[in-house]
């Protein structure tokens, strides 16, 4: 369990992917299948990617995985993945688990405080997404692909005039952590079964929302 409390922090960005929804599995899946015929080692290389690199987008996963498979990354070819690659996804992640205790932490939200996605999903995605879910009020802004993370989270900073300090970014990948350090404010992981970083990192950390505040 983390150290920390939610509550003194005025700004919290949150990842979505692992740390909203447990829905990093059908990510994973979704990549695997646009491969059928690829080799393991191609398969097991390109799952070990996207779990060791949770917050990149796919925008950038897909062309890499396109060149690993020796198929060559035209914009063609890469749109059409793409489109496949949503249409794999989408209902899927709705209807995945929500990790415990983070609808009910969302909903707690304090009157000082302002709540920001950073996600890799793609921006229109990823509002559809939280429309749907019915929690896209709760966000003061919504940041997906091509937005870098760190981009975000300079740019949300810099226009509501809050301390670095004051401000945290809940992640569950070694991409979140180099977010918040690269933008220096404070990191929280959420553990997951899925990543080795979970198991290096030495910081803040925990394995649910249930009970934290």
């Amino acid at each position: 369990m983390a150290i920390i409390s939610l509550k003194e922090f005025k700004l919290i960005f949150w990842d979505f992917d692992g740390v909203i929804k447990d829905s990093v599995d059908v990510k994973t899946d979704a990549y695997l299948a646009l491969f059928p015929k690829a080799p393991k080692n191609i398969l097991e290389q390109i799952k070990s990617h996207h779990l060791e690199y949770g917050g990149i987008s796919r925008l950038e996963k897909i062309p890499l995985y396109l060149d690993w498979v020796g198929i060559y990354p035209t914009d063609q070819v890469i749109s059409q993945y793409l489109d496949q690659f949503a249409n794999l996804v989408v209902q899927k992640v709705i209807s995945s688990p929500w990790v415990p205790g983070v609808e009910q932490l969302l909903k707690q939200k304090l009157d000082h405080q302002k709540f920001v996605i950073v996600t890799g999903t793609p921006q229109k995605e990823i509002e559809e997404i939280l429309l749907q879910l019915e929690i896209v009020s709760l966000f003061d802004h919504i940041f997906g692909a091509p937005t870098k993370k760190p981009n975000a989270i300079q740019w949300t900073l810099q226009n509501h005039y809050i301390q670095k300090e004051d401000s945290i970014l809940i992640g569950d990948s070694k991409t979140d952590w180099l977010a918040a350090n690269e933008t220096g404010i404070q990191f929280l992981l959420r553990e997951t079964n899925n990543s080795d970083f979970s198991v290096q990192y030495s910081g803040n950390k925990l394995k649910d929302f249930v009970g934290f505040i």
